[in-house]
């Protein structure tokens, strides 16, 4: 695996774009956080994986795990869900409400297939980015 990183190399950085094998630009949001448009979405993820910070921040938030906890649940290594918590803290409001637009999303998925909610938290979504 990576090699650890100090705490010293986690500065803000401005987003670095790179080449994709495909073509396609591959943002480096952050140290170790990436985002690409064919995974996830373009959803913010750790890089070289698909999870998703927004995955991190649910098992802190709704299930009390610390980092090592975490790391251990998805088979990490601690210094990428240090990453991916630090860009949280960095992004809180952003990535609280795409946690609460997949969970309301499930939601109506089991209820119905559309529903003027997701339009709603998509908007909300749009003016915070």
């Amino acid at each position: 695996m990576a090699e650890k990183r100090d705490d010293k190399e986690l500065v803000r950085q401005k987003p670095n774009i790179r080449e994709h094998i495909d073509g396609v630009k591959f943002h480096t949001l952050a140290p170790g956080i990436t985002t690409h448009p064919l995974v996830r979405s373009g959803r913010p993820c750790i890089e070289g994986t698909t999870i998703e910070v927004k995955t991190i921040a649910g098992l802190r938030n709704f299930h009390d795990m610390d980092a090592r906890q975490i790391a251990d649940h998805l088979w990490l290594e601690l210094f990428m869900v240090q990453d991916a918590l630090n860009y949280y803290s960095d992004h809180k409001q952003y990535i609280d409400v795409c946690i609460e637009l997949s969970s309301i999303n499930g939601k109506q998925m089991m209820e119905s297939p559309y529903g003027d909610k997701t339009r709603e938290l998509l908007s909300r979504r749009e003016s915070v980015t």
